[in-house]
């Protein structure tokens, strides 16, 4: 039913029909190639940065073309005379182009400078000579539009991670550099120096730091490229060393069972005010039991701060013959930098 419907429209447009089947569009003209589609009309560059959109459906490869690093049947001409010695980078989107740099005035006489074929994704870098002709060869077969960049080379981009906490002058923290060259060159890894603020460098790529002292450290990362540009990242560190110890665990050396006697724990704090939790255990037969917490502030002095408790002798404690206690201490507001001495245990209670 289709086709003899198709058949009698043939026959009433055959002109439609042809176009249709042409896949034509009546009044449609041919795209004419660009004006830099060959090296005598190239498209001259003048400030940096430059940027220029063409159209390539149109495009052809002129006779005597170089195919350098990569062919194409369709390309574009640039040419850029720098009034300055200059490092520069060109590149051309999207990133399936070829490109190609040279020098000389006619096809037969062109010196390569350099090249970056198709796929390779990263741009075309050179150091460009004040008074210096350079053609620029941009090209690929299955790109209808191409975009031409050329620019100054920019700056590596340099940066570093490292976790958001605050250290202490016990840790080591560790660094991990993120290092990028633009332009395509690469990073020289042997140029790398952090300065950790606190009077101390490396020249690790990965390094590992204890800090010297507390304070907010700027730590700072320099890099350079092969060709010698260079960038450096600075983030703060913040060091605050909180640290409290369990120094002494006051016990009678006798009781006996129903008793109410006196536990006292001694707790030392010489760097900054803190807010301590103190919890008292006793052993029994399944491990240590809590019996008693306190929380309260506890000021920075040479002494100590004493936490007082009460504890009633149980007849489990008279009949194990005796009892123990474990005091352990806890900045409430920070991390303790040594937890190692936040636990005391005591002499054992006999109880009668």
């Amino acid at each position: 039913m289709f086709n003899r419907q198709l058949a009698r429209l043939a026959v009433a447009m055959p002109g439609v029909i042809a176009l249709l089947a042409a896949g034509a569009t009546p009044g449609s003209a041919a795209v004419d190639p660009p004006v830099n589609d060959n090296l005598a009309g190239a498209s001259s560059v003048g400030a940096l940065p430059f940027v220029d959109v063409q159209d390539l459906s149109a495009a052809t490869v002129q006779e005597g073309e170089p195919s350098s690093c990569f062919e194409t049947d369709r390309t574009v001409w640039y040419s850029y005379t720098p009034t300055v010695d200059r490092l520069v980078t060109a590149g051309a989107g999207p990133d399936h182009l070829g490109v190609a740099v040279y020098t000389g005035d006619a096809l037969d006489v062109l010196t390569e400078v350099s090249c970056r074929s198709t796929y390779a994704g990263t741009p075309v870098t050179f150091p460009a000579r004040a008074g210096t002709t350079y053609l620029f060869r941009v090209g690929a077969n299955y790109v209808e539009q191409t975009t031409f960049r050329l620019d100054v080379a920019p700056a590596p981009e340099v940066d570093f991670d490292v976790a958001e906490v605050e250290w202490s002058v016990f840790d080591e923290v560790a660094f991990w550099p993120r290092l990028s060259d633009p332009a395509g060159l690469g990073i020289d890894l042997g140029s790398l120096r952090w300065d950790f603020g606190d009077g101390t460098t490396s020249t690790e790529q990965y390094p590992r730091h204890r800090f010297t002292g507390d304070g907010d450290h700027q730590v700072r990362l320099t890099a350079r490229t092969v060709d010698g540009r260079t960038a450096s990242a600075t983030h703060t560190s913040v060091v605050r060393t909180h640290d409290v110890a369990v120094v002494k665990l006051n016990t009678p050396s006798t009781a006996r069972a129903g008793q109410r006697v006196g536990v006292t724990v001694d707790v030392r704090n010489t760097r900054y005010d803190e807010n301590v939790e103190v919890r008292l255990h006793r052993s029994g037969p399944f491990g240590y039991e809590e019996v008693g917490v306190d929380t309260r502030p506890v000021p920075a002095r040479s002494g100590s701060t004493s936490f007082s408790f009460a504890y009633t002798v149980t007849p489990q404690d008279a009949a194990a013959g005796k009892v123990t206690f474990r005091a352990v201490a806890a900045v409430r507001d920070h991390r303790d930098a040594l937890p190692a001495d936040n636990e005391l245990l005591s002499a054992p209670v006999r109880v009668r």
